[in-house]
């Protein structure tokens, strides 16, 4: 025979499946979707232009942005395969062409708001943002032409 007691527990069991199923769905749907991040960029050079701030959409194309009158580069978010990583990849296009580098910019170990570096001094910081949410004193990459990493 049930007892009420026993009851409400399979209640409370099957609702906390549901809830947790919900979950997971919801967090794969949220793993698959594209995100938008405000991307910090910062040459790190004396007498070099400001900072900018660039909102990109993760694994968009590579995009060439220009950062000041004479700086330019190509610049691409992508997730690693791991899917907990986030790497923007960036090669200098002017005014002192370097090579491609990939640099770690969220993910597990990175505290948001971190300034990660390139291999010639280049700073890099990431911050995740709803699209709705871009400010619009940030560039935006969308127009900005294709390029080649």
């Amino acid at each position: 025979m049930c007892s009420h007691t026993n009851m409400y527990n399979l209640k409370f069991v099957a609702a906390a499946c549901g809830v947790m199923t919900m979950g997971a769905a919801l967090a794969q749907i949220g793993a698959t979707s594209a995100s938008t991040y405000l991307l910090d960029v910062d040459p790190a050079r004396y007498s070099g232009p400001p900072g900018t701030r660039v909102a990109v959409h993760l694994g968009d194309q590579p995009r060439q942005l220009q950062l000041g009158p004479q700086d330019e580069i190509c610049l691409q978010l992508q997730r690693a395969e791991n899917g907990q990583v986030i790497s923007a990849r960036v090669r200098v296009l002017r005014p002192e062409p370097h090579e491609l580098a990939v640099v770690s910019v969220a993910g597990p170990g990175i505290s948001p708001g971190t300034y990660r570096s390139t291999p010639w001094g280049m700073l890099l910081r990431a911050t995740p943002v709803n699209a709705d949410e871009v400010p619009k004193t940030a560039a935006g990459a969308d127009g900005a032409p294709v390029c080649v990493l």
